[in-house]
């Protein structure tokens, strides 16, 4: 029994350290995954219209205690923004963001200073395996942005990143900014068909979304690309 002991031991530690805790991306819905650019690259995805909104899933295949966060730093924070759901004056932490699964001990904590902004992320063991939290991320300018996410449990990571979700933001075909590219934007498009004086016209209420100064085919064949996408 006694060299059953360690064996057991060995056992449960080797349970333990095949826990992985892992994010998902998906469209503001909830439940429609953002694919990749690129099957082959998981962590970079396809281009979104700015003001889009997503939200990120952190989950975990075991019940634990994990610390750990999710950051935008420098200048990716001009380009996109993190957000957590129903701050709890009692309980001083983002309760909406935090599942049943991640504990009841579980946090959501806000951190910002001047380098970076995002929340540190806490489970607790009381919980169990599945969705443990959900962060909002909101593509606020066209450009490129970067999502840092820690595990403090491993080597250095309180200090480096695991790795980054990178996002690239495109002009929006949302025209009259009612969440969703249709009809009415196809409407706004076509008034400045064949417009050719665009650079001095505030990029025609952005629909010369090549910025080559006109509204042509190459304009409409963007603005194709996200018919009927919704931004939150």
């Amino acid at each position: 029994m006694k060299r059953l002991a360690p064996l057991m031991l060995l056992l449960g530690i080797s349970s333990i350290a095949a826990a992985e805790v892992s994010t998902s991306v998906y469209l503001a819905d909830g439940n429609t995954p953002l694919e990749p650019a690129d099957p082959n690259i998981p962590l970079v995805y396809r281009d979104i219209m700015a003001g889009t909104k997503l939200t990120i899933v952190i989950a975990s295949d075991a019940a634990e205690s994990w610390d750990g966060g999710m950051y935008i730093s420098g200048i990716d924070r001009d380009y996109g923004m993190l957000s957590a759901r129903d701050y709890n004056d009692v309980s001083h932490d983002w309760q909406g963001s935090r599942f049943e699964a991640a504990g009841q001990r579980a946090r959501v904590n806000n951190i910002e200073d001047a380098f970076s902004s995002g929340f540190e992320l806490h489970s607790h063991r009381s919980g169990g395996a599945g969705d443990w939290f959900i962060i909002d991320y909101t593509a606020t300018n066209v450009g490129g942005c970067r999502v840092a996410f820690y595990d403090y449990g491993v080597p250095g990571g309180l200090f480096v990143p695991v790795y980054e979700l990178v996002f690239n933001h495109v002009p929006t075909r949302d025209f009259d900014h009612d969440t969703g590219v249709g009809l009415a934007d196809f409407a706004v498009f076509a008034l400045y068909w064949g417009a050719t004086d665009c650079s001095e016209s505030g990029q025609c209420e952005g629909t010369d979304l090549d910025a080559d100064g006109d509204v042509d085919g190459n304009d409409l064949a963007l603005f194709a690309d996200y018919w009927l996408e919704t931004t939150q």
